[in-house]
């Protein structure tokens, strides 16, 4: 007995092979802007911006340093000039009446006294670090406080100084470490790039 047919899946003879379909259409990129045609900003070329400053010598760009930070020319020819005949420049800081301070450039020896104690004591947050470079500083600088001179010849009279800093007020502390902060600024100022030319 002959078995029933599944199904018949012969192709027909008039049977043609299939065509590949069509690629899916790209669109046309936008037209390039002719010349009467402003082009867009994001199809403008990065033009670097230029400042002033790049276009000052080094001598203009220090004058210019001194006016944005209000000091003027002569006193920055004050504080170079104590600073190389006297070897150190100091200045009063008033805070209330006749409450005051004065403050002196440091010398290098005190710069490795602190770069010592950061070595020993290895502050692990940025805060401490911060509290004790201000710290080392003020006693470094302070040598005159509410009238009284303080020596700065030995190490045992850097630890009195210290000892008198670490014993101030909070407020008034933070009040003498901003003060601080802007000497050292106008001392940085005034010795930048430019100074020898301008005072030579």
């Amino acid at each position: 007995m002959a078995r029933p047919t599944i199904g018949d899946f012969r192709s027909p003879e008039d049977n043609t092979p299939r065509k590949a379909p069509p690629p899916p259409e790209v669109p046309a990129a936008p037209p390039r802007p002719t010349t009467d045609e402003p082009a867009l900003e994001s199809e403008k070329a990065p033009v670097e911006l230029l400042k002033d400053s790049d276009f000052l010598t080094p001598v203009d760009r220090y004058r210019k340093q001194l006016a944005d930070l209000k000091i003027s020319l002569k006193d920055a020819e004050a504080i170079y000039d104590g600073v190389l005949s006297k070897g150190y420049y100091e200045e009063y800081v008033r805070l209330r009446g006749s409450q005051r301070a004065v403050f002196r450039t440091r010398m290098y020896d005190d710069h490795l006294r602190l770069q010592t104690v950061l070595e020993m004591k290895k502050p692990q947050l940025a805060i401490s670090q911060d509290e004790l470079i201000t710290r080392y500083n003020m006693a470094a600088s302070l040598y005159e406080w509410e009238g009284k001179p303080l020596k700065h010849d030995t190490d045992n009279d850097f630890d009195v100084v210290m000892k008198l800093v670490t014993r101030l007020p909070g407020p008034l502390f933070t009040v003498l470490a901003r003060e601080l902060a802007k000497f050292d600024n106008k001392i940085m100022a005034v010795f930048d790039d430019g100074a020898d030319a301008n005072f030579s």
